[in-house]
């Protein structure tokens, strides 16, 4: 809900790339002696992927860090559950309430004939809602029961600027439908990797369980001593915690180089984030006697710059809006210009074309303000309510582009698949660092357990006569 003009929606950006170096070795042991604390509470269960009881009030305030902000929770709405319109009304209703209230609250501090029926943006607020999201030739139309629909048409149709409470029935049933998707999104987040590189983990894993069976053979067939085929278990149990890991998403590989994961589809497609040029030195003060010769030679130096920038014609990848994106790292913004990096071509133009749109009142993930001063634990326990963002129906998602059945089933294919090696991006969320470390230890349970079977099994098969 806005009234000011529809500002620049922001551009989405690729997720800084992670790479392997060996230097993140050095910080293996650290990570698998003293894993971070998740700060939020978990459900019990004996799956080897962990459950962890994220509420939707802490997602929708940006009490966490990527990969389970908000705006990656957007980005699964849109792409994975298609239904990224519960979000948006839920996003709207907050700041509509926030609004009503302010209003209600100013309206009572006033004496009772200068009091106001009806609020403007209030009512514009509503009559856009209730375009958007109760309307059947809206692409944003929220999958509700129709007698639910009805019932709150009838009771909102003679108020202009409606109480929230109209709307309780409404978003209690949203909310449900967000809650089942944000505990699928969480236990997504927590892999490392697409099925691909899970899929080469299994085989990698069974490779080495194959490789467990050569003491194993060469014993029986040569009839050398049974206590040898106990060099059997180190494969059995590395091959077993690997294939176990890749099934539940987790790349043994990527987790020992560090806490990151695979780019999704959709982060693939979009440009790479531009290089930031270090900031200019600082100057200071100079006597009254040098500032001439310092003017003089500032004088020609800038006549020689423009010179060049007028031959070369180079313009900014950013056009005439300079301003930088916020750090992934410090979260905080340069006051610098881009000079360099117009960011990578999409792997498949066609794929780039036809990628849907997301909210632009939603900020980036991986340069949100609230990872400012975040602390390791990034779960908030002030009970703030401020959320990161303010609703604005002008940056909503518009319906995607027309396709014919051939690039559709080839955008519904691309979105489901990554490469073995796609590239890596920095995991912050220390829920899902640790939810990985979790997966990874039982992992290596599991195939301690796998491990002693097998080698029992190999010890006790008799020699070849």
């Amino acid at each position: 809900m806005s009234s000011q003009p529809q500002t620049r929606r922001p551009r989405t950006f690729r997720p800084p790339k992670y790479s392997y170096d060996f230097s993140h070795l050095t910080s293996f042991p650290r990570r698998l002696l003293f894993p971070p604390n998740s700060g939020v509470g978990r459900v019990r269960s004996f799956k080897v992927t962990p459950v962890y009881d994220i509420t939707l009030n802490d997602v929708l305030e940006g009490k966490h860090l990527p990969p389970i902000t908000l705006k990656d929770f957007e980005d699964y709405l849109v792409f994975e559950a298609h239904s990224a319109e519960n979000l948006y009304f839920i996003c709207w209703l907050r700041d509509y309430t926030a609004a009503y209230n302010t209003w209600q609250e100013a309206q009572a501090a006033l004496p009772e004939e200068k009091r106001q029926s009806t609020n403007p943006e209030l009512t514009v607020s509503f009559a856009r809602a209730r375009g958007t999201f109760f309307d059947p030739s809206s692409h944003l139309e929220l999958n509700l029961p129709g007698e639910l629909v009805e019932q709150l048409l009838k009771d909102t149709q003679s108020i202009a600027s409606p109480s929230p409470d109209l709307l309780a029935d409404v978003q209690k049933h949203v909310e449900g439908m967000l809650r089942e998707s944000l505990m699928k999104f969480v236990v997504c987040s927590c892999k490392n990797s697409g099925r691909r590189r899970g899929a080469f983990a299994i085989a990698v894993g069974l490779a080495a369980m194959a490789v467990g069976l050569a003491p194993v053979l060469m014993s029986i067939l040569r009839g050398e001593n049974r206590w040898v085929r106990l060099a059997a278990l180190f494969p059995f149990w590395f091959g077993a915690m690997t294939a176990i890991a890749g099934f539940h998403g987790v790349c043994v590989v990527i987790f020992l180089f560090g806490d990151a994961r695979q780019l999704y589809p959709y982060e693939l497609c979009r440009p790479m984030l531009p290089a930031i040029q270090p900031l200019a030195p600082l100057t200071l003060p100079l006597p009254a006697t040098a500032k001439s010769d310092v003017a003089s030679t500032s004088e020609s130096r800038s006549s020689y710059d423009a010179g060049n920038t007028a031959k070369s014609g180079s313009l900014s990848p950013w056009g005439e809006d300079k301003s930088i994106p916020m750090s992934p790292i410090n979260g905080q913004a340069e006051s610098t210009a881009v000079h360099s990096s117009t960011g990578a071509k999409s792997r498949d133009s066609r794929s780039s074309d036809y990628l849907p749109e997301t909210a632009g009142f939603i900020p980036p993930s991986y340069y949100e303000p609230s990872i400012t001063g975040t602390s390791t634990n990034a779960h908030s326990s002030n009970g703030s309510s401020s959320a990161p963002y303010k609703f604005d129906f002008d940056t909503l998602p518009q319906p995607s582009p027309k396709r014919s059945d051939e690039d559709d089933k080839h955008w519904s294919r691309f979105l489901r698949e990554r490469g073995v090696f796609a590239s890596l991006t920095k995991v912050f969320s220390p829920v899902v660092t640790r939810a990985q470390w979790d997966i990874v230890m039982r992992s290596a349970l599991l195939g301690v357990l796998v491990a002693l079977v097998l080698g029992g099994i190999c010890i006790a098969i008799p020699f070849k006569n």
